[in-house]
């Protein structure tokens, strides 16, 4: 009889293991990382490659299975700022998701997106080539979005209708999966993230987001804040700038298919300033 009720607890913990999908990463979000130029090579330690130098050790010994630059990830649209930036995150272990921020990149100073990823992916192990770029990864959907425009700088962001509309697809498509949108801006509104901070055209894509049911979690940058709500049943975290607080987050996202529920914890890491 015991070894019958130690079964059946067995196989209950097996089929809430399977019911039970779980992911950690780190998150870094405006390094703002600049070199010296006035040295020969340009090779001389700055405060925002010393930060970036301590992340990247501490990363690759926090168990993070891999990690995200959620933008502004240089201190200005400048080819030695980005090589630098490359050849660091280079040294993370685990793969690399870097994605572009208002300052990385401008039309008008020949670093535009496509020059951007060029250079970034020649020196680094970056994944992302375009956007809205999408990977599956411990069965979560995640979902790279840009809301830069090269053009015309803005501060706030502004998504095109085409991007939006290929979310609209890629979210129908994995209807049965839970989906984690990865952005330089934030989506929604919280106490801190005000309405007129968010991207000028932000309605069409919140829409497209809730008009499905499958995004869990939305992860965001750009504006130095701290910050976690839910909005929606979804849970919203910005994560301040690396360069202002001298921190990082390291998330934790557990889903449960058969409850349809989300835990995420999060812990905030600081380098040495």
């Amino acid at each position: 009889m015991r070894k019958l009720i130690l079964f059946f607890i067995f196989i209950v913990f097996l089929q809430g293991a399977a019911n039970a999908k779980s992911v950690e990463f780190s998150a870094v979000s405006n390094l703002s990382l600049e070199v010296d130029k006035s040295v020969k090579y340009a090779d001389k330690m700055t405060p925002s490659i010393k930060n970036l130098l301590d992340v990247v050790e501490q990363i690759n010994n926090n168990q993070s299975e891999f990690t995200i630059f959620l933008g502004d990830n240089l201190k200005g649209p400048d080819k030695y700022n980005l090589v630098m930036f490359a050849k660091i995150i280079r040294k993370l272990k685990k793969p690399v998701y870097a994605l572009v921020g208002d300052k990385d990149v401008s039309q008008t100073k020949n670093l535009d997106k496509k020059e951007y990823y060029r250079v970034l992916n020649i020196f680094s192990k970056n994944r992302i080539k375009d956007y809205p770029y999408t990977k599956k990864i411990n069965g979560f959907i995640f979902v790279f979005l840009d809301g830069v425009n090269q053009f015309i700088p803005t501060q706030y962001g502004y998504y095109k209708e085409d991007q939006t509309a290929l979310l609209d697809e890629i979210l129908n498509k994995y209807k049965n999966n839970p989906v984690i949108i990865v952005g330089h801006y934030p989506i929604f509104q919280s106490d801190e993230i005000k309405e007129n901070m968010l991207p000028n055209n932000i309605g069409a894509m919140q829409e497209v987001i809730l008009r499905h049911n499958n995004v869990i979690a939305i992860i965001s940058g750009h504006h130095n804040i701290d910050d976690e709500y839910t909005k929606e049943g979804i849970y919203n975290i910005s994560v301040q700038g690396l360069d202002k607080a001298g921190e990082y987050k390291k998330i934790y996202i557990d889903y449960n298919e058969k409850t349809k529920s989300t835990f995420v914890k999060t812990r905030i890491y600081g380098v040495d300033n």
